[in-house]
């Protein structure tokens, strides 16, 4: 396992799981419209997304807990805008339309 996970609380890794998943919805958007500069940041981003997944469930497995509950206690934790402002912008890929018609 990564040290560089080892260390966080269980809301952070939920928090960092969050981030990356949607850093690697934004860099898969990017390579299919031929705007990703280094196509291997896709593959950093996805092992990452791994360790901290790894590392959540061995986590979970010491303490006796069902798989996924980490992520359940922790996921009500928002990233950036509050989930309410992201469904009235448009969520994640907002603006994406607006840029591509400039």
């Amino acid at each position: 396992m990564s040290e560089q996970f080892g260390g966080m609380d269980d809301a952070a890794m939920v928090v960092g799981l969050v981030e990356r998943q949607h850093k690697l919805v934004r860099a898969r958007f990017a390579r299919s419209m031929g705007r990703l500069e280094n196509t291997a940041s896709i593959g950093v981003v996805r092992r990452e997304i791994a360790q901290i997944k790894t590392e959540l469930r061995r986590r979970e497995l010491a303490s006796g807990l069902s798989k996924g509950e980490l992520e359940r206690r922790h996921g009500n934790v928002t990233v950036g805008a509050s989930s309410a402002e992201a469904r009235a912008s448009g969520g994640l890929l907002a603006g994406a339309v607006d840029k591509l018609e400039q």
